[in-house]
């Protein structure tokens, strides 16, 4: 780089003289040193008038000579010579003023638009070492931007500072002073690698820069900065509420709840905008000792009229409570910096907030307790940013063509606000999109864009109020405003973002009209015309982007805390397919709604469980997605949300299309965040039907093809084998017992496992039972591990019929052989009569809730582990009982029909198979840790091989000795037998799999495909 006599690199100088940008060329490292040596000999020649302290050498002046050029050493690109919107600056720059309160930094670095290192300037002649407000100001933005450090600078000295340490009153300029991280002008030169490190454009923008502070980016709403304020939001809350409570007697805790929201966000909204120069700082608090507060909120009002203001109108407070928290809101009782509070950090904060609502007393005290649905579920789970922005990106990247301005027809709608993300995430895309294209995007610009495109419901009116106001603070920016000029800067989003139930229609007075007649029951459901509300988008096609991520909640938890929206969605009437299943979740009906509102040619984006690939009563919401879906990423075992053990996808959808589908299956989240590394695959439009769709990568999808393309026959389809459950006793705590010492051949001693109580009961009434056992693959009649009160009589078919008869006892049965049995299960009588028994036994209270399955138990049968790490088929004759069915199992029970030609030892071994463990799985759902679910829906298509007699003969010789070895290993003492005996068989097993494979016609190198998958 050549520098001229004053020390201004030439370049500038002609970018200046030109009146345009000249290209930011970054230099190499010891190119850059040997700039930094310049610049310090440049510096040096002015620093003792600079520093001195009646200097009338200003911050501004400072940062346009060296500040400025500083950073362009370490290779930032400070004057945006590249041209790049405002949201994807590598630097955004704050020119406003030189105050030591409030704010925001005067630089932010930045990584793809994520702000990495703020950086605050000072002019020479303030000295750092003793600058208190100047060091507490610097800590403070990097502490609020939960960002690991925070740089400040006055060219004669460099410090950088820890920031995730909370900054305190009375803390001294030496707090939080990263080691070796305070750094005279004279050191630059001799310490530049040190510099380079933690202040260069290579290094704060690399994947390890974090790892320089030992700092992982926390998930959204867990930094401390954002657990710090939501503590003293939370607080503020219970001041105003309480204020409110008091002053407002008829008025109830719902409705102090909405207006306590809606007088924070007032608050808020007017704090933030001094932080940003707009207005005068501290005029918010002196209005509020002055007792003016209302006289401001009107004057706000016309200025923005954006609808946050008029709460003072309508509600009676005390100056008291309002000034109390005001004065709260500023340093140094609050440590946070409100202008660089950027609204999706307030939406992550809020979406905590969010689960808690306001209680009451009978005495009017107030209280906040979370949500019983949400205690329920475990509370909120703030969506990742990261996915936030690939949802919205991989939505609106056909609908944003490059260098293009936001089509004028574009709508964007999210059916369950929630903290507004998605809306925050689509409105920045928007404005990038515009400065892209060449247009001026200023205040009145940025408020029809979201007026225009943006729109949402939410059932909670205070989430719509938090989405609200984290959009108004987007639109309005950090352009200067003049609040004494300016009128209706803001926009009107009132038929924007709505308040009620997406998903219920007014209909609902016809279809629950029991709930319907009773308000506190309407409001708790919030039935919401959303078709009439949104007639003129629909009446132009509908939306072109729906975005967000639905709520998961099954149908116990609606049947226990909204039981009327669950009558509501049962009902045919209301057009929800999903819902006819016994076992369905939100997320299918909001997928469903999504459809009515979306364009033919739109596309919808949404972050869902992925169970619903394979979920039997997700066949609806599949044959809504499958003729669309375009992408679909799967996370499998990993884990996106912070905290919570939920197995998701990413699924986009566009218009109708024959293609195949894009698959992405996900290994290492990490690895896919930062480079999109996944297996990729396809899966044919044919695939994408109601039934369960195939999850597999490429190669594995060849070797099943192979199989598919080889099969005789279907496991269950073709009739070949009955797969059923176990018994379900829908009380298993109460029927399976564990034996203890002291029990006799007549009767056993157990203790009730709740209460720990001992007990006494028949032998008579009791059969051997597996209730958590694990097994060997090809194994037989393993040990139980359990008794279970047994009380039915079965009874072999009669002559002419296939299934015999279990008779259930009766009470004089049950008090005359066992009653013993009957004492115990009478003194269990609360927790049996608390299930749903099908058929209805009347008194007999000691039925199990399902008798279906209890005639199939003694014939030979193969007992299945349902959730296992490797497939667990073993052989059972001696009529033993599990509990049955389910996703986490944990047995079902398999027998080959008459239609079957080959046997049960035969049969074991194909569904032993690696391959064929496999492909249930790529059909079926897998848990962290791998385990995989063998249900019935996965297990129904596998494909059977063709084996000649000679094979088959050999997997039944082969597995009766495997079969005799894991029982004489049960008892074996000896060392080296037990090891031989293992290795043998080991051998067994790999011969059967070789038989089978051949039958498939599988090659060495297709079981390493499926082995890699």
């Amino acid at each position: 780089m050549v520098i001229d006599a004053v020390g201004a690199p030439r370049n500038e100088h002609l970018r200046r003289a030109y009146g345009r940008s000249m290209p930011h060329q970054r230099l190499p490292k010891e190119e850059a040193r040997t700039a930094m040596a310049e610049f310090v000999v440049d510096y040096q020649r002015q620093s003792a008038d600079l520093e001195a302290v009646n200097s009338r050498y200003t911050e501004a002046e400072a940062r346009g000579e060296f500040i400025d050029r500083l950073l362009r050493i370490f290779g930032w690109d400070v004057h945006n010579d590249a041209g790049l919107p405002q949201v994807r600056r590598e630097v955004v720059l704050e020119r406003g003023s030189e105050s030591d309160i409030g704010g925001r930094p005067d630089y932010r670095l930045r990584r793809h638009g994520q702000d990495r290192l703020p950086i605050e300037a000072k002019k020479p002649s303030v000295n750092l070492a003793t600058g208190v407000d100047a060091a507490r100001q610097t800590r403070s933005y990097g502490w609020s931007l939960a960002l690991p450090a925070a740089v400040l600078t006055n060219v004669a000295e460099t410090v950088i500072y820890d920031t995730t340490i909370e900054p305190r009153d009375g803390d001294s300029p030496d707090v939080a002073v990263i080691p070796g991280g305070r750094i005279k002008q004279s050191e630059y030169v001799d310490r530049f690698d040190y510099l380079w490190l933690h202040l260069s454009f290579e290094s704060v923008t690399s994947d390890d820069y974090y790892g320089l502070y030992s700092y992982a980016e926390p998930p959204r709403g867990t930094s401390t900065f954002d657990r710090s304020f939501l503590a003293q939001f939370r607080n503020w809350r219970l001041v105003l509420a309480s204020d409110v409570a008091s002053c407002n007697p008829d008025v109830q805790a719902s409705e102090i709840g909405r207006r306590t929201q809606r007088l924070l966000n007032a608050l808020l909204f007017l704090r933030v905008c001094e932080d940003r120069n707009i207005g005068q700082y501290e005029a918010l608090l002196t209005s509020a000792q002055s007792d003016t507060l209302l006289d401001v909120f009107r004057s706000a009002d016309r200025t923005f009229n954006a609808g946050l203001f008029d709460v003072l109108t309508t509600t009676n407070y005390t100056s008291g409570a309002l000034t109390s928290v005001i004065r709260e809101m500023y340093w140094p009782r609050s440590k946070f910096t409100f202008g660089v509070l950027r609204p999706d950090i307030l939406a992550a904060v809020y979406e905590q907030y969010l689960s808690e609502r306001v209680e009451l007393d009978d005495l009017r005290r107030v209280s906040l307790a979370q949500k019983p649905e949400l205690t329920h579920a475990g509370g909120i789970v703030p969506t990742p940013a990261w996915v936030v922005r690939h949802i919205v990106a991989g939505g609106l990247n056909a609908l944003l063509l490059p260098q293009q301005p936001v089509p004028a027809d574009l709508r964007i709608l999210d059916l369950t606000l929630g903290s507004g993300s998605f809306l925050i995430e689509a409105f920045e895309r928007l404005v990038d999109a515009e400065v892209a294209a060449g247009n001026n995007v200023a205040l009145a610009d940025r408020a029809a864009l979201v007026k225009d495109h943006l729109f949402g419901v939410d059932i909670d009116g205070a989430a719509v109020e938090v989405t609200k106001l984290s959009l108004l603070l987007a639109v309005l920016g950090i352009e200067p405003v003049d609040l004494d000029r300016g009128r209706n800067l803001l926009p009107d989003l009132s038929k924007n973002l709505l308040v009620g139930n997406a998903l219920i229609e007014p209909d609902f007075d016809d279809l629950v009209p029991s709930a319907a007649v009773i308000p506190e029951r309407r409001a708790a459901v919030a039935p919401l015309d959303l078709t009439s509300a949104f007639s003129q988008v629909l009446k132009n096609g509908g939306f072109n982007l729906i975005v967000g991520n639905p709520p998961y909640v099954r149908i116990q938890t609606l049947s226990e805390f909204m039981p009327d929206q669950l009558a509501y969605f049962q009902d045919a009437r209301s057009g929800y397919e999903s819902a006819l299943s016994h076992n369905f979740d939100v997320y299918q009906l909001v997928v469903e709604r999504a459809f009515k509102f979306l364009a033919g040619d739109g596309y919808l984006a949404y972050i869902l469980p992925n169970r619903f690939t394979n979920l039997v009563p997700a066949g609806a919401m599949r044959g809504l997605l499958g003729p669309r879906l375009f992408r679909l990423v799967h996370f499998g075992e990993e884990q996106v949300f912070e905290g919570r053990t939920t197995y998701t996808a990413l699924i986009f959808v566009g218009p109708l299309s024959s293609d195949p589908a894009q698959l992405e299956l996900v290994h290492d989240l990490s690895v896919w965040h930062h480079s999109g590394g996944a297996d990729l695959a396809q899966i044919d439009r044919a695939s994408l039907s109601t039934e369960v769709w195939p999850i597999m990568n490429e190669a594995r999808a060849n070797v099943f093809r192979k199989m598919d393309e080889s099969a005789i026959a279907r496991l269950c389809d073709d009739d070949w084998v009955n797969v059923f459950v176990g018994v379900q006793t829908s009380c298993d705590r109460v029927f399976f017992i564990k034996p203890l010492s002291g029990s006799t051949d007549e009767t056993v001693r157990f203790r009730d496992s709740g209460t720990g109580q001992l007990y006494e009961i028949e032998r008579g009434i009791l059969r051997k039972a597996l209730q958590d056992k694990r097994f060997q693959a090809y194994g037989r009649n393993p040990e139980p591990d359990a008794l279970v009160i047994f009380p039915y009589e079965v009874a072999p078919p009669p002559p002419g019929r296939k299934r015999g008869t279990a008779t259930l006892y009766s009470a004089e049965r049950m008090a005359a052989d066992f009653p013993k049995a009957l004492d115990y299960l009478t003194n269990k009588h609360a927790d049996l009569a608390d299930r749903d028994v099908t058929p209805d036994p009347g008194d007999r209270f000691w039925a199990y809730g399902r008798s279906q399955s209890l005639t199939k138990l003694d014939e030979p049968k193969l007992i299945l582990r349902v959730l296992s790490l490797t497939p667990q088929y073993v052989l059972d004759d001696e009529g033993l009982v599990a509990p049955g069915g389910g996703d986490g199992g944990p047995y079902y029970f398999l027998r080959p029909t008459d239609n079957c030609p080959y046997s049960i030892c035969v049969i074991q071994a194909v569904l032993s198979h690696p391959a064929v463990d496999a492909y249930i799985a790529s059909r079926g759902r897998a848990y962290r840790g791998s385990y995989l679910v063998h249900r019935k829906e996965f297990l129904k298509n596998v494909p059977i091989p063709t084996l000649s007699d000679a094979a088959q003969q050999q997997i039944e010789n082969d597995i009766a000795e495997m079969q005799n070895i894991q029982e004489r290993l049960r008892t074996e003492e000896d060392t080296a037998i037990s090891t031989t005996l293992t290795g043998r068989h080991e051998v067994l097993r790999q011969k059967i799999n070789d038989v089978v494979s051949n039958g498939y016609g599988l090659t060495p190198q297709d079981l390493l495909a499926v082995a890699d998958g």
